[in-house]
């Protein structure tokens, strides 16, 4: 399948990573990509806003759990609200994974 940037902007500052559009099988390459630059920006929380997003498919969340296992102890805090916390939260990732955080 063809990377399809034009669904996803990604916009990364350190650990600080913003979604908007959608993270689907095409993006979600993408994503991976920018929370591992995030992971390796220093020894905190990792953040993504979701604000702005307005899919999430399972290729997206499988990319969160992937993150959220390699952060150990440090958390994976999802801001926002919206579709990918409903997702996230619907799904019972924050039980299942405890460094998950979703925060509106």
């Amino acid at each position: 399948m063809e990377p399809r940037p034009d669904l996803l902007e990604v916009r990364r500052h350190g650990a600080l990573v913003t979604l908007t559009g959608e993270v689907d099988l095409s993006t979600s390459d993408l994503l991976r990509a920018e929370l591992a630059l995030a992971c390796s920006s220093g020894d905190g929380d990792v953040v993504v806003d979701f604000t702005a997003l307005t899919f999430i498919g399972s290729s997206g969340l499988h990319v969160l759990i992937e993150t959220a296992s390699a952060l150990g102890q440090r958390r994976l805090v999802l801001l926002g609200g919206g579709w990918g916390a409903y997702v996230v939260n619907l799904l019972d990732l924050t039980l299942k994974f405890p460094n998950i955080v979703v925060d509106r």
